[in-house]
């Protein structure tokens, strides 16, 4: 019957230890099958990261051409920032500026002898013509100075601060200048005025006066903030540079660049040494030298280093940088004395930072042309990217063999799939046979015993 497992009653047999033996003699090929299935797993993780970095490398070369790389910008700067500071909004005429700050931009004030009101009725703000009203604020019978604060500060139509100054009800504009001025009815007997001033500043002798000390149009593309006076012999330095390229931006995207690089050569050199172990059993001995010595990944590697190393064509100017040796960047020396300069001989670049800056101080439209940022102009980024274009990308060979490799992967989990439904269908049969064989001796044991007694009966 189905379901029915007999385990040796008869038979003396221990049945259930037999089939395990049988089906681990059975399952032996399936090691083989797991371990295709680890070393394929460990070659797609490893072309994956050597796929992102490559994916890292395209968006640092794109950089290096990149209009946001390059767009020109300009240095502005105040000789003494503690009362002038300046800040570039747009282009801005070059040259040097000479600033005065005769006054800066006050609000107006008022003190009140505040009183509180013997009844309720409005605290009246008006414009400062005395006679445009602006504001009623409501105040209670009796309402203190410090309710008087607050009512004021919480109107969005007062344009007011207010403040208690020893019990007295200080008043002031929420804006700057001249302009300023308002006028306050039951704040109390008014004790002190203060008008509103515009700031008065003079730019190469010319005079500007404005209601703010944060000044936009005064001289074109600059915002100037003024923070105190100055004196006729204590006039201020405003410098604006000549329009171009922020170079410590350019110098590090090109930084970048190399980094970028430099990983996608030392990942792909550790695969491509580390070797396989023999008679590997473990998955992390099994995982190890998935990429020894791929012949891919060295082509790889020897196609970009050719890329990086050679001169662009058609840059002809005179004078003007041709390769990224000219900026600096090369793979540096093999050797340094007797000892040989691995990070050379693997091909990883190193950049000297002092002959970057003199190539672009020198001719920034030179380096700019030579990495691919003139317009109508291919220069390195452009020649570089046609090479890592057969290996990054979608298209490109990494991404493929991952594609590849995870169609193996896909195909060894079917055959594993397979192999173990195999596997439950022959120990499902030994089961069934061992069974049978069980049933067929205890009848035989039945049919003996019952022999047995007719024999005794007869006799």
């Amino acid at each position: 019957m189905a379901g029915i497992q007999l385990t040796g009653l008869v038979s003396g047999l221990d049945t259930a230890s037999i089939i395990d033996q049988l089906m681990t003699v059975e399952r032996t090929p399936r090691t083989a099958i797991s371990n295709q299935q680890t070393v394929a797993t460990k070659r797609q993780s490893l072309l994956q990261d050597i796929g992102t970095k490559l994916t890292a490398l395209k968006t640092a070369s794109d950089d290096l051409k990149s209009i946001a790389t390059w767009g020109d910008t300009q240095t502005v700067a105040s000789s003494y920032e503690k009362k002038l500071t300046v800040t570039r909004t747009a282009g801005a005429p070059p040259g040097g500026y000479d600033v005065q700050i005769a006054s800066l931009a006050s609000a107006e004030r008022r003190t009140y002898d505040y009183q509180a009101p013997t009844a309720d009725g409005p605290l009246q703000i008006f414009e400062a013509d005395g006679t445009t009203p602006r504001a009623s604020i409501d105040l209670k019978a009796g309402a203190t100075v410090d309710d008087a604060v607050a009512a004021i500060n919480s109107s969005t139509t007062a344009k007011l601060y207010a403040v208690n100054v020893n019990g007295d009800l200080v008043l002031s504009a929420r804006t700057t200048g001249a302009s300023s001025g308002f006028v306050a009815a039951g704040a109390g007997t008014e004790t002190e005025k203060v008008p509103g001033a515009d700031a008065d500043i003079f730019i190469n002798g010319k005079e500007y006066k404005r209601p703010t000390n944060v000044i936009t149009d005064a001289l074109p593309g600059v915002t100037l903030t003024l923070k105190a006076k100055t004196t006729a012999s204590d006039s201020l330095g405003l410098t604006v540079g000549a329009p171009g390229p922020d170079l410590t931006k350019v110098t590090g995207k090109v930084k970048a660049f190399v980094d970028a690089y430099n990983a996608v050569v030392t990942t792909t050199r550790a695969d491509l040494a580390e070797k396989p172990v023999s008679g590997a059993t473990s998955t992390s001995d099994l995982q190890k030298g998935t990429l020894f010595g791929d012949t891919g990944l060295s082509n790889m590697l020897s196609t970009l280093r050719l890329a990086v190393g050679s001169s662009v064509a058609g840059l002809v100017a005179p004078g003007a940088p041709s390769s990224l040796a000219d900026l600096g960047i090369s793979t540096g020396a093999a050797t340094t004395g007797a000892t040989v300069n691995a990070d050379a001989v693997s091909g990883k670049l190193v950049l000297d930072a002092d002959k970057l800056s003199a190539a672009l101080a020198a001719n920034p439209l030179g380096v700019r042309t030579l990495l691919g940022a003139t317009s109508g102009t291919p220069g390195f980024t452009q020649q570089f990217q046609t090479a890592l274009a057969g290996f990054q990308g979608v298209d490109g060979a990494i991404a493929m063999r991952v594609t590849s490799t995870g169609q193996d992967l896909k195909r060894i989990s079917d055959k594993l799939t397979a192999f173990d439904a195999r596997m439950d269908t022959r120990q499902a049969f030994y089961q069934k046979q061992f069974t049978a064989l069980e049933l067929a001796l205890q009848q035989s044991q039945s049919v003996g015993a019952r022999l047995s007694s007719y024999i005794s009966s007869s006799g």
